[in-house]
């Protein structure tokens, strides 16, 4: 649709586009607005899909869900889950060989020898 548009207008010469301030009583303008608000209120097949910062943030919010669920309610890394009570995106306070030393998995040698044997 895009490349048709853009096709047409340069094929004619006479349409120009240019940015109008908006709510200043341009007549074209408000036909446009009021024809947007319709289609979306109809729910209008032809709407263009969300921007794709609304899509990252909505798919972030729910895998970050997703995985606070599984963090609550599954079975295993229970010793680490006692340190890290909530899954998150921003740092904890606590670095990689911390929680390897405090939950004991890690190249430790108990660690070692329980795979040993």
């Amino acid at each position: 649709m895009v490349r048709e548009i853009q096709s047409l207008l340069l094929s004619h010469k006479h349409f120009h586009l240019r940015w109008l301030k908006a709510r200043v009583g341009y007549l074209g303008n408000e036909c446009a607005d009021q024809l947007a608000k319709e289609a979306i209120t109809k729910g209008d097949p032809f709407l263009l899909p969300k921007p794709l910062p609304y899509l990252k943030a909505e798919i972030k919010s729910a895998t970050l869900s997703i995985w606070k669920d599984n963090w609550d309610n599954g079975e295993t890394d229970r010793s680490t889950h006692g340190i890290v009570l909530r899954v998150s995106n921003k740092p904890v306070g606590w670095n990689r060989e911390e929680i390897m030393f405090v939950t004991g998995h890690g190249p430790f040698p108990s660690s070692l020898q329980s795979s040993n044997t």
